[in-house]
C-alpha cells in the first residue's frame, strides 16, 4: 500500500470525519495503517470525533506529536484527501494493503520451517490458520449483533405484544394504516409510492409531521423541493390552512394557527430537513449519518424520491444504479437504526388502481423494501374543485404482516392525506 494512497483517506476523514462509519472494515484492526505515525492520526481523528463530532487540525497535531507527526504532515492531509464518493475504494485499498502485509510476515516465518527441528508441522498449521482466521474475522463487516441479543429482542417484541403494547412501533397516525400494520419498526426500509400528481411528497410530509406531533426524531431528505417548500407544506399539514388562504382574505385565527405551527417548527427538536443537489447516493448516506449525529434519537429518515438518487458509477444503466442506490438504503436503515422511508414514483400506464410491478425503473426496491405503500386517488374530483377527495392506499407488502386496501381522505389545498378518525387539526 502506497502511503499516498493512505493520506488520500485519512485527509478524507479529517475533512469529513462522519465518514469513519465507513471504515469498519479498518477499525476492527489494530494498526490498520503501514506505519506508527498514519495510525496515530487514525487513531485521533475517531477520538476527536466521537468527542465533538468534529476533526480540529491543531488538536489532531498536539495529540500525535510523540508518534513522530508534525504539523506539516496534519496540514498536508487537505491537499491529500480524497473523494467522499471514492470512500468504500479507499478503505478497500488500505484493507487489501493490511491484510496483504499480514500474509508476508506470516510467509516469512514459515519459509523455513523444513529446517526447523524444534516446532512441528502442526505448529505451523496452527500459525496458518490462527492468522487467516484473524483476518477473515476482522475482515467481515456485520451488523454486530449476537444470536443471544436477537433471541432477546424477540423474546421482548413478544412479550409487548401478548401485553397489547406496540409502542416499538413507529406509528403514521394514520389510524387505519396503522391498525393494519401496527406501524413501522427500525432497521428497515419503506416505500411510499405513487403515480405523478397523486401525493407521493404530500403522504410522506404528512407521515412524517404526524411522527413529529408523537415526540419521535424524524429527517426528511429531498432532491427535488426545497426546504422552505418542505417546511411550508407540513405547516399546512398541521394547522390545515393553506398558505395561498391568505391571498384570499383569510381570517386572523386562520393565520394565528398557521404562523403558530410555524414558530413551532423553527424550535421542533424532532425535524431536520436538508435539500441537496448532489444525488449521488453516497452524499445521501452522508447526510443521513450527519442527521443522526445531530440528533441520536433520530427514528426515520423520509427521502424524496428515490429514483432520483443517483448510484456511484455513473457508468452503469439507470436500473443497475437503482438496483444498488435500493440496497444501500436498506443498508444505511441497519446501519443508523432508524427506518428509511423512501417516496418513490410509479409508471404513468393507467388510471386503475396501482401495483407493484408499477415501480418505475427497478424490481429490487420490492424486493429490498420491508414495507411498500401505493397510494391512488381519482384525480378527476380534484380537477373538479372538490379539495376533499376520497384516496386509497394499498399495503402491497408488509414483510411478515398484513396486507390490505384502505381508503382515506385527501386534501388537496393542505396537501393532506387523514382518514375520519384523526381529522383533527394537530396540536
Amino acid at each position: 500500500m502506497e502511503e499516498n494512497q493512505e493520506m488520500q483517506l485519512l485527509g478524507l476523514l479529517a475533512k469529513k470525519p462522519e465518514l469513519i462509519s465507513e471504515c469498519s472494515k479498518l477499525i476492527s484492526f489494530e494498526n490498520p495503517f503501514s506505519g506508527p505515525r498514519l495510525n496515530a492520526i487514525f487513531s485521533n481523528i475517531q477520538k476527536q470525533y466521537n468527542e465533538s463530532g468534529a476533526v480540529d487540525r491543531r488538536i489532531l497535531a498536539r495529540d500525535t506529536v510523540e508518534f513522530g507527526v508534525d504539523r506539516e504532515l496534519i496540514f498536508s492531509l487537505s491537499k491529500s484527501a480524497g473523494f467522499a464518493l471514492d470512500i468504500a475504494q479507499y478503505v478497500e485499498n488500505v484493507c487489501d494493503g493490511l491484510i496483504k502485509q499480514k500474509l508476508t510476515s506470516m510467509s516469512h516465518y514459515v519459509v523455513n520451517c523444513t529446517t526447523d527441528d524444534l516446532n512441528n508441522a502442526e505448529d505451523y498449521l496452527k500459525i496458518c490458520r490462527d492468522t487467516v482466521e484473524e483476518i477473515e474475522k476482522k475482515s467481515a463487516v456485520t451488523t454486530g449483533v449476537t444470536v443471544t441479543e436477537a433471541i432477546q429482542e424477540i423474546y421482548e417484541k413478544a412479550e409487548a405484544l401478548a401485553e397489547g403494547k406496540t409502542d416499538h412501533y413507529l406509528k403514521t397516525g394514520i389510524l387505519a394504516l396503522d391498525r393494519l400494520i401496527m406501524g413501522l419498526t427500525t432497521k428497515t426500509m419503506s416505500v411510499m409510492a405513487a403515480r405523478p400528481s397523486v401525493g407521493k411528497t404530500a403522504f410522506g410530509l404528512t407521515v412524517m409531521s404526524n411522527m413529529m406531533s408523537q415526540g419521535i426524531g424524524c429527517g426528511f431528505i429531498s432532491v427535488e423541493m426545497s426546504e422552505a417548500e418542505c417546511i411550508e407544506r407540513i405547516a399546512q399539514v398541521r394547522s390545515n390552512v393553506s398558505i395561498y388562504d391568505f391571498a384570499s382574505g383569510l381570517s386572523v385565527e386562520g393565520q394565528k394557527a398557521f404562523y403558530g405551527h410555524l414558530d413551532y417548527l423553527a424550535k421542533c427538536p424532532n425535524m431536520q430537513i436538508e435539500r441537496t443537489i448532489n444525488r449521488k447516493i453516497s452524499n445521501i448516506r452522508s447526510i443521513a449519518r450527519k442527521m443522526k449525529t445531530k440528533n441520536p434519537k433520530l427514528k426515520v429518515i423520509f427521502i424524496d424520491y428515490l429514483q432520483k438518487i443517483l448510484g456511484d458509477d455513473p457508468r452503469q444503466d439507470k436500473k443497475s444504479q437503482i438496483d444498488m442506490v435500493s440496497a444501500i438504503l436498506t443498508d444505511i436503515a441497519t446501519d443508523l437504526d432508524v427506518h428509511i422511508c423512501c417516496m418513490a414514483q410509479l409508471n404513468r400506464d393507467g388510471d386503475d388502481a396501482p401495483k407493484l410491478r408499477h415501480l418505475k425503473d427497478s424490481g429490487c426496491i420490492e424486493q429490498d423494501a420491508h414495507y411498500a405503500f401505493l397510494i391512488h386517488r381519482d384525480l378527476t374530483e380534484q380537477h373538479s374543485g372538490n379539495y376533499d377527495s376520497t384516496a386509497f392506499v394499498g399495503v402491497a407488502k408488509n414483510r411478515g404482516g398484513k396486507t390490505g386496501n384502505l381508503q382515506i381522505r385527501y386534501n388537496g389545498k393542505t396537501t393532506r392525506f387523514y382518514d375520519e378518525v384523526t381529522e383533527e387539526a394537530f396540536g
